[in-house]
């Protein structure tokens, strides 16, 4: 009898497969490039640091908000929220976790020197943290800051004690300690990010004793690796195979809502922007040559077929689906003859040309799919698709004078986009950090000031509604599609596709 038992034990073992296993191989297409949870604000940062660092606020997969390192958190006035932290928590160095934490963690995000994307749009209108007591702070703001804790989920904490440190000492893993489910095993740039379980987690448990988030950008390799059992998961699936994926029993698919859209973002400033041909001039400042682009486009086309299905068309540069966006806009049909119209309208009958500056990352096919509409209205476009290591320091220097990016509402809420793309540049702390357009007018400045500060927030859904009716209208920056989040793992496993793309491995369970 014994032997039947521990062989029925071994089969069950053998079937079971990553169900019993205690570590899991997460298979990424872009690995973090630092262990620093302030440094270089990006998916690929972000989703894996989250796995180590914990916010005061975070988000469930629908991107409601819940408590996370704060228990709780109230109004007090019209520039002071206070936040109560949960009790017992500790850092990976066993240090519990404070307020004054909490206040050294705020302090440091702005000075963290030569950051490429900070993370300051997170913190705007925050003027500083009064510490109460070890588990109880106020945030004092200048005037209301109604989406302060949805911003929170973006801001990591750190202990106070290597708050002082810099991006290397954070890469060297001498500072990268959280609070979070997996505490650093080893990294390097490139490899595999290393990662064991914090038994001592204040949240659920995870299944697995050690997580190894292994890059492989090659999207055939990274389907070959989960197919060939060298790893249990991977994120981002490739489009061409996800028929393949759902036809393997023994595999499945996880996939949902993404809060990411591809956008175009034209120059409207410069006369002189950069892969313009037109004479020295830029026809892009017409808002006329800016609709004509986006009339030209098959949105509905590139969505069910270049996008196979997995992705929503939209001219909207959000998701129709956060807060302050527009739910029920119709999309508009592609209409060649108009937009030939209105391209004749502004002095530009002739054509132009243009090159096209991509993102490598899920954008090379949209954007040929862009520059052959255009050539359509008489529109000469190349495509130029920029490596990923090039293609955020170009951008940065407005190297563009057009371009295609895939942009996430990380915070679920508009604001955080209309406030970091559409507000003018360097005129306000933390707003205008992402825009490389050219765009800002004061009266725009001013409305985005007033929906960010509204209290309201059926009165502050309906400012951004307004504001992104605005940048629809004016073609200011041109939606094309909301992508869907999309990954593949053992079929003895089970997840939750998040909107914001991230994969947490504590989310990710046996069955």
């Amino acid at each position: 009898m014994r032997q039947t038992i521990k062989l029925l034990t071994v089969v069950s073992l053998l079937l079971a497969g990553p169900a019993v296993a205690q570590n899991l191989r997460i298979g990424i297409q872009a690995p973090p490039s630092t262990l620093d949870p302030h440094w270089l604000l990006n998916l690929a940062n972000t989703g894996a640091l989250r796995n180590i660092y914990d916010t005061l606020v975070a988000r469930d997969a629908e991107m409601k908000l819940v408590p996370g390192l704060a228990e709780s958190w109230r109004v007090v006035d019209d520039t002071t929220w206070e936040f109560r932290l949960r009790p017992g928590v500790r850092f990976h160095d066993g240090a519990p976790l404070t307020s004054a934490d909490v206040a050294a963690s705020f302090q440091r995000v702005p000075n963290v020197p030569g950051n490429p994307n900070p993370y300051t749009i997170y913190l705007a209108g925050v003027a500083g943290i009064e510490v109460v007591d070890d588990l109880n702070f106020r945030v004092r703001t200048n005037g209301p800051q109604p989406a302060l804790p949805t911003n929170l989920t973006q801001i990591f904490i750190v202990p106070r004690s290597v708050a002082q440190l810099g991006n290397p000492e954070f890469n060297a893993g001498q500072a990268a300690i959280g609070t979070g489910p997996f505490r650093v095993a080893g990294w390097q740039p490139n490899a595999p990010l290393m990662m064991r379980r914090n038994d001592a987690y204040w949240g659920r448990r995870a299944a697995w004793e050690t997580v190894s988030l292994v890059p492989v950008p090659n999207d055939t390799a990274r389907v070959a690796a989960l197919l060939a059992g060298d790893v249990e998961f991977i994120n981002n699936v490739p489009l061409q195979d996800i028929g393949r994926i759902q036809s393997d029993r023994r595999v499945a698919l996880f996939a949902g809502p993404s809060i990411y859209a591809v956008n175009i973002y034209p120059d409207v400033a410069r006369d002189d922007a950069p892969g313009i041909d037109a004479g020295g001039r830029n026809p892009m400042k017409d808002a006329r040559v800016r609709r004509a682009m986006s009339l030209a486009l098959n949105r509905e086309g590139i969505a069910r077929q270049i996008m196979e299905g997995f992705a929503d068309p939209t001219d909207q540069p959000v998701p129709p689906f956060i807060f302050g966006a527009i739910a029920d806009r119709a999309v508009p049909a592609q209409d060649l003859e108009t937009a030939r119209r209105l391209l004749a309208e502004a002095g530009w009958g002739q054509g132009f040309g243009l090159n096209l500056f991509c993102s490598p990352a899920r954008t090379p096919r949209i954007c040929q799919a862009a520059a052959s509409a255009w050539a359509r209205i008489g529109i000469r476009t190349t495509v130029e698709v920029v490596p990923q290591a090039t293609f955020l320091p170009r951008r940065n220097r407005r190297e563009y004078g057009v371009f295609m990016a895939v942009f996430g509402s990380l915070t679920g809420e508009t604001s955080y986009q209309i406030g970091s793309q559409l507000h003018s540049t360097g005129t306000v702390p933390g707003l205008g950090a992402l825009n490389f357009t050219g765009l800002g007018q004061p009266a725009t400045d001013t409305a985005i000031q007033r929906a960010r500060a509204t209290l309201d927030d059926a009165d502050r859904a309906r400012q951004l509604r307004a504001l992104v009716q605005h940048v629809v209208d004016e073609n200011l920056i041109i939606g094309v599609g909301i992508l869907r989040s999309v990954n593949a793992g053992q079929a003895g496993l089970t997840f939750q596709a998040r909107a914001d793309e991230e994969v947490l491995a504590v989310e990710i369970r046996p069955r």
